[in-house]
C-alpha cells in the first residue's frame, strides 16, 4: 500500500502539464533558497493513490477522516483535484515554505514555471494563488 497523504499542512501545491515545466519550477524554488527535501514531486497512478481523495484506497479509518475532513476543511476538496491531475497524466509538486514571504516566493516561481491550481494548505485555512 502506498503512503497515504493526510492534510498537506505548510505547504504549496501546484500542478503542471508538463513534466519539464515541473523541473523548471523545481530549479526555481532551490533557487530561492528552498531545501531540496522541502520539494515533493508526485507523478503517476501510484502518486494518484497517495492522494486518494475519499480515502476508499487506504481503508475504513482513512474514509472517516477524508469525510471529516472534507466537511471542515474548506479547501481539502483540492485534493480530489491533485488526485485527478495525477491520474491525467500531470505533475503535481508540493513545496514546503518557512515563512509568508517564502510562499509568496514560491508561488510566483510556480505561476512563472507554468503551474496552475496552485494553493498554499496552512494550519486553520487554505489560500488560492491561481485556479485549474
Amino acid at each position: 500500500m502506498t503512503e497515504f497523504i493526510g492534510y498537506p499542512a505548510g505547504k504549496v501545491l501546484a500542478v503542471f502539464d508538463r513534466s519539464a515545466d515541473a523541473d523548471r519550477a523545481t530549479e526555481a524554488a532551490t533557487a530561492l533558497a528552498i531545501a531540496p527535501g522541502a520539494i515533493e514531486r508526485f507523478d503517476g497512478a501510484a502518486d494518484a493513490d497517495r492522494f486518494d481523495a475519499t480515502g476508499r484506497r487506504h481503508g475504513p479509518v482513512a474514509r472517516v477522516l477524508r469525510t471529516v475532513q472534507f466537511s471542515l476543511m474548506d479547501q481539502l476538496p483540492a485534493l480530489a483535484w491533485y488526485e485527478a491531475a495525477l491520474r491525467d497524466g500531470k505533475t503535481v509538486l508540493a513545496i514546503r515554505t518557512p515563512s509568508r514571504p517564502a510562499t509568496l516566493r514560491v508561488v510566483e516561481a510556480l505561476k512563472g514555471a507554468g503551474g496552475h491550481f496552485i494553493n498554499h494548505f496552512g494550519r486553520a485555512a487554505t489560500e488560492e494563488f491561481a485556479r485549474w
